[in-house]
């Protein structure tokens, strides 16, 4: 029950630069497709938890029915309605209610999936006043729970900003204006999250604490490099390890306390004196009645993506699953693994993929349009000027690469001849403006796919054909 199929999703993914490349550009669009498929979020529910008559097995943890009275399911997420309908094709008519809360319009077609899906809307990367509603509304519709309750939780990528309910005295405009300077000035996710959980009532741990005392059991699609559970979608069930005083060092780190609302700054300044609760801790939270599951992560992405790459002939590697920093500094450490490469047939023998997952960061300082995605491969494009067989590509899993419309962007040698001789574009100067979208829309190098349904953070794919390919 894939949201495209692979040999869909393999379509939407390729544009001019990839068609060009023949082979070696089809081959890419085919292995992209799979790793995204291969965290398909429906089946990634469906290869977890396994329905028998009397029980249900999450991983290697049983769960008796026959001791369960009501059964609730809510999600959050940008996959939170494929998840959801997994859930329901499994248990059916043994679930009370069920209710999500998602981003993309499209997902309004699932509103009464089988007579019991509810779907709401909420604002993403900026949570909304649509987010606030829609989170009222998935609380309130629950009633009081009871100790044989059973209440699983569907958590995905974008669920910070869906799912948000925050503390009196912070209104939505200043949560809204801390989320933008945030996203600005370079800080990363698990950065922003710890903000966003001591400034939310259903983050870092609160909403286990809301569902008690009902069994509580989480099925988490990751979007966070590493996988730490207590920050994908700053860890509603989750113990939360971070403090007020965390936070303030953030935003200290960043220089952007002048910038910070001071609805913030007040509740954060009050948390640290102890005038408003800590999050939950370890141990504030039962394990025996709260527990997590991780179902899907950008490493099962990637081994699917190796895996096809090999079937094709290539020698792939996975070089890292947690690759981060500025997209300049990447930019910079992965064309010299080009120029490796192409000097010396290492780390592998050509043909080759090399695989890489993770989350770049831009300190955007133009007022341009882009995302970390078109940003690092626009940066790219110098770095592998007049290099015939490589192709560098870097995908965002779940379809959407910042502000934008766009998945990411590819490149290849003779993307910078073109712009700069044929359409007499100053590279550099998109650069500096953060306007990576504009430079790959006029060279036909987006990949426009659409939402996939999934969120395992971002693919990097550096395609090298054998000696001599063009």
């Amino acid at each position: 029950m894939s949201h495209f199929g692979k040999e869909i999703l393999a379509q939407r993914i390729s544009n001019v630069i990839f068609e060009r490349n023949g082979k070696l550009g089809s081959d890419a669009c085919e292995i992209l497709a799979s790793a995204v498929d291969a965290v398909d979020p429906y089946q990634c529910v469906l290869n977890t938890v396994k329905i028998f008559d009397d029980r249900m097995d999450i991983d290697d943890q049983s769960c008796s029915l026959d001791q369960i009275g009501r059964i609730f399911v809510i999600g959050f997420g940008k996959s939170a309605v494929p998840m959801a309908k997994a859930m329901i094709d499994l248990l059916g008519e043994n679930i009370t209610k069920a209710a999500v809360i998602t981003k993309d319009k499209k997902f309004l077609e699932a509103d009464g999936y089988k007579g019991l899906l509810v779907v709401h809307l909420g604002g993403h990367p900026v949570p909304s006043s649509a987010s606030i509603q829609a989170t009222t509304a998935l609380l309130d519709g629950l009633p009081p729970l009871a100790g044989n309750d059973l209440v699983l939780v569907l958590i995905s990528g974008g669920g910070s900003a869906l799912f948000t309910k925050p503390m009196k005295g912070v209104p939505l405009d200043d949560m809204q204006r801390l989320t933008e300077v945030l996203l600005k000035c370079g800080a990363d996710i698990n950065e922003i999250n710890t903000l966003r959980k001591h400034l939310d009532q259903v983050k870092g741990g609160r909403l286990a604490e809301r569902l008690a005392p009902a069994l509580v059991k989480t099925l988490i699609l990751s979007d966070v490099i590493g996988d730490p559970l207590d920050m994908i979608a700053s860890g509603p069930t989750v113990p939360d390890p971070t403090t007020y005083a965390d936070t303030l060092s953030i935003i200290e780190k960043y220089n952007v306390k002048t910038q910070i609302p001071k609805s913030v700054l007040n509740y954060l300044q009050s948390g640290l004196q102890n005038q408003e609760p800590e999050t939950p801790k370890k141990g504030q939270i039962s394990e025996e009645r709260v527990q997590n599951f991780l179902i899907g992560t950008n490493i099962k992405a990637l081994e699917a993506g190796r895996k096809c790459a090999e079937e094709f002939g290539y020698n792939s590697l996975i070089l890292s699953s947690h690759l981060t920093g500025h997209t300049g500094d990447v930019a910079e450490f992965l064309s010299g693994i080009i120029r490796s490469e192409l000097a010396y047939n290492r780390p592998v023998k050509r043909p080759v993929c090399l695989l890489f997952g993770g989350e770049t960061t831009v300190s955007v300082t133009g007022k341009g349009l882009g995302g970390r995605n078109q940003d690092l491969v626009l940066k790219m494009v110098r770095r592998i000027r007049g290099q015939m067989g490589v192709l560098f590509v870097s995908f965002a899993t779940d379809g959407d690469d910042g502000p934008t419309d766009a998945a990411g962007a590819v490149c290849d040698g003779q993307l910078y001849d073109e712009a700069v001789k044929e359409h007499h574009i100053d590279i550099g100067q998109y650069i500096a403006d953060c306007d990576s979208y504009h430079f790959h829309q006029k060279l036909g190098s987006l990949i426009k796919t659409g939402s996939t349904g999934t969120n395992v953070n971002d693919i990097i794919l550096i395609m090298v054909g054998h000696l001599n390919t063009n």
